[in-house]
């Protein structure tokens, strides 16, 4: 059987799609556990993953907390072989900040 390109890449779409569910399910109850946010954001958010698509977070937890919460995403990412991006809250300002608020999805 031939797997075409466009093939390949909608399957490994379908895929990432699924397994950010279950990320965002561990990270929403870890964010509950440590007292903290992480905001889903960028095509995750928008539930429109590509086969080259990886979940872009924001963190928002206790300067205590966010090694520990920084630390679970990276893995939980990983457990799901999905490439992420993570930022601290702190490190973001302006009109990226901005849009966060107005379109990110907050796990809590």
């Amino acid at each position: 059987m031939i797997v075409t390109v466009a093939e390949r890449k909608s399957e490994e779409a379908a895929r990432r799609s699924a397994a950010v569910a279950a990320v965002v399910a561990e990270l929403r109850d870890h964010a509950r556990r440590l007292g903290g946010r992480y905001i889903l954001h960028g095509s995750a958010a928008r539930g429109a993953m590509r086969y080259d698509s990886d979940v872009d977070l924001v963190l928002d937890f206790p300067s205590a907390a966010e090694g520990e919460a920084w630390r679970f995403a990276e893995k939980a990412c990983h457990r799901h072989r999905l490439p992420c991006d993570i930022l601290p809250l702190a490190m973001t300002e302006g009109r990226f900040r901005a849009r966060l608020e107005a379109e990110g999805v907050v796990l809590s």
